[in-house]
């Protein structure tokens, strides 16, 4: 059974919350027998964990979490908020925990295994069987009460917690004998870094302690899964807490629920001057993202097949890529914010590479994670790409670039890979030719940004900076309008990419056009052969193309076949299109596509997107090369004008 279609099973608030009282009492005192050999062979220093006690063995130690959440309130009548915060999400996780647990044993017949345990019929065969399945239930006890908090964690005073830096030695012992045993435990040693490491001494540190623990925890329990027994039971469902998106996926910790959008600044694409089809594709790619039905995890459209999950616009510095993440993001946000669909903006983080051997893999991990969330529709673009994309055998690339490099292959077009048609991971770059090939050629849709470009653009984009004077003061601005132009005319939006195309392609490449103009003298453009021997030519001249880049053209063309302006009415009105069941959206998505080609054929359309694309990929692929040239020629000429100013006595030392 498939991931997506196992049985989703709701966490109610009273389910859960039956057990407030009994993990009250947990968080009022707990009570363990350290495991002094522990404590003793332990690489890290935790005599602290047990300090003055003077403890012999078998006898139990105590600790108060909620004592140690007044003193660090520093008020004995109301706990701070950050402390009730942590306080409260503790006990919420364990009754989740509790609930989830409960569950499973009832599911695995553990419960009737322990009624015939206190009955004393429990017989000597049946031992191996019951300890197994108690152990499985305490790991799936912990393992969502510390998943729960974590979530909770995760979104609380984000910029704070993450500027604290604690030293958190890992967790000293774990025992899943049985539930109560195992609250105990994992409560008793969390209470001793609290009151006894000295490194927490306020709220906020609670809260990272805390934070810090119980990642620590799921970690662990996540290396001993493979050695739990009847895990069937948890693992073959889905749970969902009501009200929330935190959702339970085994002993999966994919922390997707627990990821919030980054901000970002609002921006329109009308304030983005000339840069036609980035601007026109990249509203395409958010429209089409939106008709993702987050009920069965598909996306109509990536049935369709014009959705790319991995595109990449590129030019100069300064020609508008950053003001087109944050304008695709706007948008997105506004009409996810309609829909009432959560939406998260998710950029690659500026600090991914990382200075440990194994690092940078982790983080790139951790960043695709979320993206494997089919309830979120998930912006997560990688601005100046050439940086922690770097082509792999170039000379000084970081070994943690290499670690991301390999996670981001794996992720896009793996055999684990998977694609729900509600993410789009979009590269921006100044320089693409110095973007790993292997990255390069996953990408499925370029577009080429050469920001301002005529006279009208200039003129715009000198109207959008002066205008707030002109608003704030009337009479401030005293140049005189153009005559025979309206401002912004130029960047009105385009219904379709065919109103920027108009007459027969036009070659930017000589040795492309010749190679055209080879096939064309055997072969029709309009037959399925020309493609054929035009494809192997350019193998034979261009040696890096390949198959991949052949599905790649294929899907620029797909996504052209559905380049099509959904109906206002879909969007006024959310239950006529969006609402309705996958089905539905998907039938009513192929009549828009029948009759959006109009007079344009298909062949023409597929010989386009095919010349472009070739164009593009040949162009990224030496541009290196020519600006390798152009260095060179720098130094050389350099060199010789140093060489004859010595000559002329211009320059002495």
């Amino acid at each position: 059974m498939n991931r997506s279609e196992q049985p989703l099973i709701p966490i109610k608030a009273d389910d859960y919350k039956a057990y407030k009282d009994d993990m009250t009492v947990f968080l009022k005192e707990v009570q363990w027998s350290p495991d002094q050999r522990t404590a003793k062979n332990a690489e890290i220093d935790l005599t602290f964990l047990i300090q003055n006690k003077g403890l012999g063995v078998n006898q139990t130690d105590s600790i108060s979490i909620l004592k140690n959440a007044v003193r660090l309130s520093k008020d004995r009548i109301l706990l701070s908020n950050a402390t009730s915060f942590v306080m409260n999400t503790l006990r919420d996780g364990l009754c989740i925990g509790k609930h989830v647990a409960t569950s499973f044993e009832k599911s695995s017949g553990l419960d009737v295994l322990l009624q015939r345990n206190k009955d004393g019929a429990l017989h000597q065969s049946e031992l191996p069987e019951f300890h197994d399945k108690l152990s499985t239930q305490s790991a799936v006890l912990l393992f969502v009460a510390a998943y729960y908090i974590v979530y909770k964690l995760n979104n609380y005073e984000t910029d704070v917690v993450t500027s604290i830096n604690i030293d958190f030695g890992g967790i000293p012992e774990l025992k899943l004998s049985r539930p109560s045993s195992a609250i105990s435990n994992a409560l008793y040693y969390y209470g001793a870094y609290i009151e006894r490491s000295n490194t927490v001494n306020n709220d906020m540190e609670l809260v990272k302690m805390t934070l810090l623990y119980f990642e620590a925890l799921l970690e662990e329990i996540q290396m001993r899964k493979g050695a739990l027994s009847f895990t069937e039971f948890y693992t073959n469902v889905h749970y969902k807490l009501e009200g929330t998106d935190f959702i339970l996926d085994g002993f999966e910790s994919t922390f997707s629920a627990a990821a919030t959008s980054i901000q970002f600044n609002k921006t329109k694409m009308e304030d983005i001057v000339a840069n036609h089809d980035a601007k026109h594709m990249f509203k395409r790619f958010a429209e089409r993202l939106l008709c993702h039905d987050v009920t069965v995890g598909k996306n109509p459209m990536l049935e369709l097949g014009g959705l790319p999950s991995i595109t990449m616009a590129d030019g100069k510095p300064g020609t508008g890529k950053s003001m087109l993440i944050a304008a695709t993001a706007t948008m997105i946000a506004e009409r996810c914010e309609w829909l009432d669909i959560p939406f998260l903006f998710w950029p690659l983080p500026e600090n991914i590479i990382s200075t440990f051997q194994g690092g940078s893999a982790e983080r790139a991990i951790e960043w695709f994670r979320p993206m494997q969330d089919a309830s979120k529709i998930i912006f997560a673009p990688i601005d100046d790409a050439e940086n922690n994309l770097e082509e792999r055998t170039r000379q000084g690339v970081s070994a943690g670039v290499r670690e991301l490099i390999g996670v981001f292959l794996r992720n896009t077009e793996g055999a684990y890979a998977i694609n729900n048609g509600n993410r789009l991971i979009s590269l921006f770059t100044n320089i693409p030719d110095q973007i790993d090939k292997a990255v390069l050629s996953r990408i499925q849709y370029r577009v080429s940004m050469d920001g301002a470009v005529t006279k009208e653009d200039f003129i715009d984009q000198d109207f959008i900076w002066w205008r707030k004077y002109k608003e704030m003061m009337p009479d401030f601005v005293d140049a005189k309008d153009p005559k025979s132009y309206n401002y912004m005319d130029f960047q009105k939006e385009v219904r379709s990419l065919a109103e920027l195309e108009s007459g027969p392609y036009e070659f930017k490449i000589d040795d492309i056009q010749a190679i055209y103009n080879d096939a064309e003298q055997h072969f029709d453009p309009t037959d399925h052969e020309f493609f054929g021997a035009f494809y192997q030519k350019i193998l034979q001249r261009y040696p890096f193309f390949s198959s991949r880049d052949l599905r790649n053209i294929q899907k620029a063309v797909d996504a052209r076949i559905i380049d099509f302006d959904l109906p206002e009415v879909w969007w006024d009105n959310p239950e006529t299109f969006f609402r309705q069941d996958y089905d539905t959206k998907l039938n009513m998505l192929k009549e828009l596509t029948k009759s959006n080609l109009g007079s344009l054929s298909f062949s023409e359309l597929r010989l386009r997107e095919a010349l472009n694309y070739i164009e593009t990929a040949v162009r990224i692929n030496e541009t290196g090369i020519n600006r390798d040239i152009k260095e060179t020629a720098k130094r050389m000429f350099i060199s010789e004008e140093a060489s004859k100013q010595i000559r002329n006595g211009e320059i002495s030392f």
